[in-house]
């Protein structure tokens, strides 16, 4: 077939498939006309008597019966979970990382050994300290058995003294007598030199026994010097030990306080030094949270007082608590202040270094009512609701307490009982029939 031919078979089919589409359309246009005008004709026959009551159509709507509850005014802020205490653990002695004998995620208690740094020196340091305070302890034993000698001395010295005084007073009373009788010539020359001659033996006998008291007297105060004397060296020599005992102590590194291990840095085998850090320490168990307020809303804020909830997206469940402390300064550049927040955390459930968001309660009104926010219509400057009595939707003036992100306090409008239109009302006007879903 030639292309002349091929052309005009084309065109004869399009005009073809034109012709039906008009055809099409002049039916369907033909049967909406006709339909129509029957339904006016319909409409006609029915009279002006017919119930308008019957043909309105009731509006779909979601109610709710009003009830009282709690509501708050908030402030919403955000914060970063910390642990309530928080150091970095280095060793107190220089030298060789012994043992290591915790690791991330342990717990401990304060004073557990966590590592030990070598104590060679340290130890034998300890023993040199422990002999000398030994020898010290010794010494005062010694110098106090010198005392308790020395007062014995004394005290024998004191006796002989007296007996020796006894005995000159007896002699002397003797050769008073003898030498009155040897004038009147009772008794010999040689009676009464004996007794001169015992006399002065007592005489020189007690002149020694006072000379023994003097020395066994200075023997008493040197002994107590000298036991004053080993008394300062052994506090010396504990001291020495204290000092030493305390370096010792130093190569056992323990927890400062309960808590957990977050992190860990050294092996054993490495040297270290004070400035090293061995590990990493959180407790936990309270935490807290450090929240920032912009300035002006500080004052409505209470420490001890005014209630607190945070929430975490990576915690399910809201965490309540208050306000435990409120910063003494504010930001000079962001003009905000800090307040501080605790929570438990017995379960571990709250990480360290999370984020928190924060719903300061600044006042809370307790059973009143409360209304969804969608079910409140601003009008004129003031608030409206649709309250449905009879199937019908009322508009009720209404006055607002507290607002907070899903609720508003009615103050005056409505009771608790009232049921209201709480979705759906851009569809409903005054006196609407509605339909509840």
């Amino acid at each position: 077939m030639s292309s002349q031919n091929k052309s005009n078979t084309k065109s004869q089919h399009l005009v073809i498939k034109a012709i039906a589409v008009v055809a099409v359309c002049s039916s369907i246009f033909f049967g909406i006309s006709h339909s129509g005008v029957a339904a006016t004709n319909a409409s006609s026959s029915a009279g002006p008597n017919t119930d308008k009551a019957e043909s309105e159509t009731a509006i779909p709507v979601f109610s709710e019966v009003v009830k009282a509850g709690d509501i708050s005014q908030k402030i919403k802020t955000s914060g970063e979970i910390k642990p309530m205490l928080g150091v970095q653990v280095n060793p107190e002695a220089t030298g060789k990382l012994e043992e290591v004998l915790v690791d991330v995620g342990d717990y401990v208690k304060k004073g557990q050994k966590l590592a030990q740094v070598n104590d060679e020196t340290q130890q034998a340091q300890y023993q040199q300290a422990q002999a000398a305070f030994n020898i010290s302890n010794v010494a005062v034993e010694s110098a106090k058995v010198s005392i308790e000698s020395a007062k014995s001395a004394l005290v024998s010295a004191k006796a002989s003294v007296e007996a020796a005084e006894s005995q000159l007073k007896n002699l002397t009373v003797t050769r008073k007598r003898l030498e009155k009788l040897f004038a009147e010539g009772a008794v010999s020359r040689q009676d009464v030199d004996d007794i001169i001659a015992r006399y002065d033996n007592a005489s020189a006998a007690h002149i020694s026994a006072q000379t023994t008291v003097k020395r066994s007297s200075d023997a008493v105060q040197t002994a107590l010097m000298a036991l004053e004397m080993r008394k300062a060296e052994q506090i010396q020599a504990k001291a020495n030990l204290n000092a030493v005992k305390v370096n010792l102590d130093k190569t056992v590194v323990d927890a400062p306080f309960d808590g957990i291990i977050t992190a860990r840095y050294q092996d054993p085998g490495a040297n270290v030094n004070t400035n090293t850090p061995l590990f990493a320490i959180e407790q936990n168990n309270p935490v807290k949270i450090i929240g920032s307020v912009i300035e002006k809303s500080l004052p409505s804020i209470e420490a001890g007082k005014t209630e607190i909830v945070i929430s975490i997206d990576s915690v399910k469940g809201e965490f309540k608590g208050i306000v435990k402390k409120i910063y003494p300064s504010v930001d000079a550049v962001s003009r905000t202040g800090k307040i501080e927040m605790h929570f438990n955390n017995s379960e571990n459930k709250i990480k360290t270094g999370m984020f928190a968001k924060i719903d300061i309660l600044v006042t809370t009104h307790k059973n009143v009512v409360i209304v969804p926010r969608d079910a409140l219509i601003k009008h004129e400057g003031g608030y409206l609701v649709y309250v449905i009595e009879n199937s019908r939707a009322v508009k009720r003036a209404v006055k607002i307490g507290i607002v907070d992100e899903n609720s508003v306090e009615i103050v005056e409008g409505l009771k608790a009982g009232d049921r209201i239109v709480s979705r759906g009302i851009e569809f409903v006007r005054e006196g609407s029939l509605v339909k509840i879903d």
